[in-house]
C-alpha cells in the first residue's frame, strides 16, 4: 500500500512538473512575441515622432515665427506623451542634446528640464540613460537597457535631424510593465493545469486500481514462479546478450564481479566469447546442438567447477527472423556424475579383468560359467564356447578336478581356502592358486561365485630352483655368509662351519669380527666397509682366525643386496680358504725363479768365470812372486849370519851383489799390488753375482716389509746381465729420492727379472741372434702419488693386439717350444695385482717395442 501511494505521489509530481514546464514555456513564448511587438510599436512611434519634430522645426524656421522650437516640440511631445500614456502607464518620450561629454535632457515626462536639474548634466559614459547615449551617437533602433533613472526599460531611440548639435529622441516603456501580465497569466495557467492534473491522476488510479491489482497479482505469481524455481531461466536477445536471468541463475552463474544479465551468452554458457563472424543467436543454437532437446551440456562455473545442465530451448521469432531464445536449464550434475561413475566402474571392471594377470571366472550356484576374462582364456587356451557351462572345469587337471569340485560345489558351505592345483594347457601343465568367494545380490543373497586363478608356475619353478640352490649352497666348498646392514650374521652354510669351526648356532647373531685375526689393521677394515657402504663389491684376501685359534688366509668377495627401492638390506660374502693355494703358488713362483736362474746358469757361470780367471792368474803370479821373495829372504838370512860370524865387508858386498836383482825387486814392487787389486775386484764381482742370485733364488718372505725398489731392480739387472749385455744397451734412470716400498722383495725381483729377460728376447727376435746391432733396455723408477712406478722398456718386436689381449694368460707364450712355459707374465700379473694391490699396464707398438708400467703402493 505504501508503495502504491509512493507511486501515486511520484506520478502527481511528474505531471505537475510537466504542467509547470509547459505553462512556463508557453508564457515565455508569448512574452517574447509581445516584446517583439512592443519593439516594433516603439520604433514606429519614435520614427514618426522624429519625422514630425523635424517637420515642425522646418515649418517654424520657414515661417520665422520667432518662437523657440523647443516649445513646439514640447507641445507636440505632450500630446504624444498622452497618447503613449493611454497605451502604457510607464510610457514616456525624452529629448536631449549632447553638451560636450554630458547629456542635457530637454524634455522628460512632457515637461522641460530646468538647467539646475541633475538631468541637465548626465555624463555621456554613465551607466544610465543608455538609450539616449545611443541616439546622441547617431544610432537608431531598440534596446533593453537602463533609462535616465536607472530603470530597465524597452526603448526605441533615434537622432533628431535639422538642428544644430546632436539631439536625440527616446520612447520607452518599463520592462516590468511588459512582463507582469505574462507572469500573472502563467501562474493562473499553472494552477489550473496542476488542478486538472491531480484530478486526472486520481481518477486514473481510481479506475485502474482493479486492473493494476490483477496485473500485480499475476506478476507476483510469475515472479514467484520464476525467481523461486531451482531452475536456470535465461532470456537471450538477438544481439547474443543475456537480457534476463532469474535469481537462481544469478546465484548459480554470477559472482560479485560479474552477473549474467547483460553478459555475452556464449561466455556464460560455454566460457568462450561469441565469434564476430557469425550471428550470436546462431552460435548459441549451434552450441546447444541439433534435435528437439533437452540438451545435456557442461557449464563452467565462476569458481572453476563444471556442472552439467539439461537445457530446454524455446525460440521466439518475429517477421520470419529469430529474435529471442528462452533457455530453461536443470542441474543434472549428480545424475550425470552417477552415470559417469557407473560407466567408469563398468569400464574399470572390464579394464581390470582384461589387464589382470589373474584368471577370473564368474559362475552361478551350479558352477555354470557366466563370465571369463581374457587371462582365463590365455591360461586354458580355450575360447568362450569351450568354457561355457561347466566346460571350464574340464580344463582343471584330472588328478585335481574331483577334489576341487567337492570343495567348491559339493556342499552348502564353500571352502574359501586358497588351493593349489594344475590347469591342463597346451604342452606343460600350469600350476595355479585358486580361490573362490561368494557373489551376492543387493539383498545379500548368494547368487553365484567369483573364482580367481593365479599362475604360480614360476613360483613353483622358483621354489624348485631355491631348493636346488639351497642344496648347492649347503654343499658348496666355499664359505657363504649373509649379514644384515649392521653386519650381524643371519646365515652361514656348512662350508663356513667346516672351515671356521664355528657351528651355525654359534655364528648367527654374531658379528664377523669373531673371525678377526689381528693381521689386518683398522685401515683395511675401513676400506672394506667404505666400499660396501658405497654400494660396490669388495674383493680381496685377508687372514682370519678359526675357532681353535688357527690362522688361515681366505679370498673373499662381498657384495650388497638391494631391495626394489635400491636400499641395501643385507650383505653376502663368498670366501674360500686359499692357505694351501698360497703355499702351492709360492712353490710355483719359487720353481719359476729356480727355472729362470737355471736358464741363466750358463750366463751366470760365464759372468763368474771371468773374474775367477783374474783371481787364478793373479794367484799364480803372486805364488811365483812370493817364491822369489822367499828365496831373497833366505839369502838375506845368510848375510845376517855372515855378519854375525864377522865376515868382512868386502865379502859381504860380493855375496849381496850375486843374489840381489834390483830390476826384479822393482817389478815385484809394482805388479804385486796390482794383482792383489785385480783379485779384489774379481772377488767382489763374484760376491755381487752370488748375492743377487741368492736374493732371487731365496724362497721369499711370508710378510711384506719395506725394501729399496732401486736395489731390487739393480740385482735383477746384474743376474740377467749375460742375457742382455750382448744384444742391448742397458739404460737406468732410477729415482734417487724414491721411498722404500712395502712389498715382498723376492716376488718383485722375480717380476723385474722376467720383464728384463722378456725384453732381451724381444730384441733378439727383432734383430736376430747374430746381429752386431744392439737394442736398448731402459729401467726407470719414480713416484706417482702414493704409488712407486717401475717402467721396463725395450726396442724389440712389440706385440699385436691379439697377443696383448692374452699376454697375462697362464701358459700363453709366443716363443718357440722349449724357450718358455708361458708362466712368466701370468706370475708377474698375480704378484703385482693380487699380492700387492698394484697395477700393470702395457704400451706396445708392433715392430717398435713395448713398455711395461708397474705401479706398487708404497704402503703395500
Amino acid at each position: 500500500m505504501l508503495k502504491q501511494k509512493h507511486r501515486f505521489v511520484m506520478l502527481a509530481i511528474l505531471m505537475a512538473m510537466l504542467v509547470g514546464i509547459i505553462s512556463m514555456f508557453s508564457t515565455w513564448l508569448l512574452y517574447r512575441t509581445s516584446l517583439e511587438e512592443q519593439r516594433k510599436r516603439l520604433n514606429e512611434i519614435v520614427q514618426s515622432q522624429a519625422s514630425l519634430i523635424f517637420e515642425l522645426r522646418t515649418v517654424a524656421h520657414e515661417g520665422a515665427t520667432g518662437t523657440d522650437d523647443i516649445d513646439d516640440v514640447l507641445n507636440h511631445l505632450v500630446r504624444a506623451y498622452r497618447r503613449i500614456q493611454t497605451d502604457s502607464s510607464s510610457g514616456d518620450f525624452t529629448v536631449a542634446e549632447r553638451n560636450g561629454s554630458s547629456i542635457r535632457f530637454l524634455v522628460v515626462n512632457g515637461e522641460k528640464v530646468p538647467l539646475f536639474s541633475p538631468l541637465a548634466n548626465v555624463p555621456m559614459d554613465s551607466a544610465v540613460a543608455v538609450p539616449m547615449q545611443q541616439a546622441l551617437l547617431g544610432k537608431s533602433g531598440t534596446i533593453i537597457a537602463p533609462d535616465y533613472q536607472g530603470v530597465e526599460v524597452l526603448a526605441a531611440f533615434t537622432p533628431l535631424e535639422g538642428v544644430a548639435g546632436a539631439q536625440g529622441l527616446v520612447a520607452k516603456i518599463n520592462i516590468d510593465e511588459i512582463k507582469g501580465p505574462f507572469f500573472q497569466a502563467n501562474f493562473s495557467i499553472f494552477g489550473l493545469g496542476l488542478l486538472l492534473t491531480l484530478l486526472g491522476v486520481g481518477l486514473f488510479f481510481k479506475l485502474s486500481e482493479p486492473i493494476i491489482q490483477e496485473l500485480k497479482t499475476s506478476a507476483e505469481k510469475y515472479r514467484d514462479l520464476v525467481e523461486g524455481a531451482n531452475t536456470l531461466i535465461l532470456r537471450i536477445g538477438a544481439d547474443g546478450l543475456v537480457t534476463f536471468a532469474n535469481s537462481y541463475a544469478q546465484k548459480y552463474l554470477g559472482s560479485e564481479e560479474c552477473q549474467p544479465e547483460g553478459a555475452d551468452a556464449m561466455l556464460v554458457l560455454s566460457g568462450t566469447s561469441s565469434s564476430e563472424e557469425e550471428s550470436s543467436l546462431e552460435q548459441v543454437l549451434e552450441f546447444f546442438g541439433t534435435g528437439e532437446g533437452p540438451y545435456e551440456l557442461p557449464l563452467p562455473i565462476v569458481d572453476g567447477r563444471v556442472q552439467w545442465i539439461s537445457w530446454t530451448v524455446k525460440k521466439k521469432e518475429a517477421g520470419g527472423s529469430l529474435k529471442e531464445l528462452l533457455c530453461i536449464g536443470n542441474d543434472v550434475t549428480a545424475r550425470h556424475l552417477a552415470k559417469e561413475a557407473q560407466q567408469e566402474i563398468e569400464e574399470r571392471f572390464r579394464g581390470i579383468t582384461k589387464a589382470s594377470p589373474v584368471g577370473i571366472v564368474i559362475v552361478d550356484m551350479g558352477g555354470n560359467l557366466l563370465y571369463a576374462n581374457e587371462r582365463m582364456h590365455e591360461l586354458t587356451h580355450c575360447g568362450a564356447a569351450q568354457l561355457a557351462g561347466r566346460g571350464w572345469l574340464s580344463r582343471i587337471h584330472q588328478s585335481d578336478r574331483d577334489f576341487l569340485v567337492e570343495q567348491w560345489f559339493g556342499s552348502s558351505t564353500v571352502v574359501t581356502d586358497r588351493l593349489e592345483f594344475r590347469l591342463a594347457s597346451e604342452g606343460d601343465d600350469i600350476w595355479t592358486l585358486g580361490q573362490i568367494v561368494d557373489l551376492k545380490s543387493r539383498d545379500a543373497m548368494v547368487i553365484g561365485h567369483v573364482i580367481t586363478f593365479t599362475d604360480i608356475t614360476k613360483i613353483k619353478l622358483a621354489e624348485s630352483e631355491h631348493k636346488r640352490l639351497t642344496a648347492a649352497i649347503d654343499q658348496a666348498a666355499e664359505a657363504i655368509i649373509i649379514t644384515d646392514p649392521s653386519g650381524t650374521i643371519t646365515y652361514v652354510n656348512p662350508a663356513f662351519e667346516r672351515i671356521t669351526g664355528y657351528h651355525r648356532r654359534e655364528a648367527i647373531g654374531k658379528n664377523p669380527r669373531i673371525l678377526k685375526s689381528g693381521e689386518q689393521g683398522t685401515e683395511f677394515y675401513d676400506d672394506l666397509w667404505n666400499t660396501l657402504l658405497s654400494g660396490n663389491i669388495w674383493h680381496g684376501q685377508y687372514v682370519n682366525k678359526k675357532k681353535n685359534g688357527e690362522r688361515y688366509t681366505q679370498e673373499a668377495t662381498i657384495g650388497p643386496v638391494r631391495d626394489r627401492q635400491g636400499e641395501i638390506i643385507s650383505y653376502v660374502g663368498v670366501a674360500r680358504d686359499i692357505s694351501r693355494q698360497l703355499v702351492t703358488e709360492a712353490q710355483l713362483r719359487q720353481a719359476q725363479k729356480l727355472e729362470s736362474i737355471g736358464e741363466l746358469a750358463a750366463g751366470i757361470a760365464h759372468e763368474i768365470n771371468t773374474p775367477t780367471q783374474y783371481v787364478i792368474t793373479n794367484t799364480h803370479f803372486l805364488g811365483e812372486s812370493f817364491a822369489t821373495l822367499f828365496g831373497l829372504l833366505e839369502q838375506y838370512a845368510g848375510l845376517v849370519e855372515a855378519i854375525r860370524q864377522g865376515v868382512g865387508h868386502k865379502e859381504l858386498l860380493e855375496r849381496a851383489e850375486t843374489f840381489l836383482d834390483d830390476k826384479e825387486l822393482q817389478y815385484l814392487a809394482q805388479d804385486i799390488p796390482q794383482a792383489i787389486s785385480e783379485s779384489e775386484v774379481g772377488l767382489k764381482r763374484i760376491a755381487e753375482i752370488v748375492l743377487s742370485v741368492k736374493q732371487l733364488a731365496h724362497p721369499g718372505e711370508v710378510a711384506k716389509s719395506l725394501h729399496d725398489l732401486n736395489e731390487i731392480v739393480q740385482n735383477a739387472a746384474t743376474v740377467s746381465s749375460n742375457e742382455w749385455k750382448y744384444v742391448a744397451e742397458m739404460e737406468m734412470d732410477l729415482s734417487s729420492d724414491l721411498k722404500p716400498v712395502n712389498c715382498l722383495k723376492g716376488e718383485v725381483g722375480q717380476v723385474v727379472l722376467n720383464l728384463i729377460i722378456n725384453g732381451a728376447h724381444a730384441i733378439v727376435g727383432k734383430l736376430g741372434p747374430k746381429s752386431e746391432e744392439k737394442g736398448v733396455l731402459k729401467l726407470r723408477t719414480y713416484a706417482e702419488g702414493n704409488m712407486a712406478v717401475l717402467e721396463v722398456s725395450d726396442t724389440g718386436t712389440g706385440m699385436s693386439k691379439a697377443v696383448l689381449k692374452r699376454a697375462f694368460d697362464p701358459f700363453f707364450t709366443t716363443k718357440e717350444v722349449g724357450k718358455g712355459t708361458g708362466q712368466g707374465l701370468a706370475i708377474t700379473h698375480n704378484v703385482v695385482a693380487n699380492m700387492h694391490g698394484g697395477t700393470i699396464d702395457v704400451l706396445t707398438e708392433e715392430g717398435k717395442g713395448s713398455t711395461f708400467i708397474i705401479k706398487l703402493p708404497f704402503q703395500g
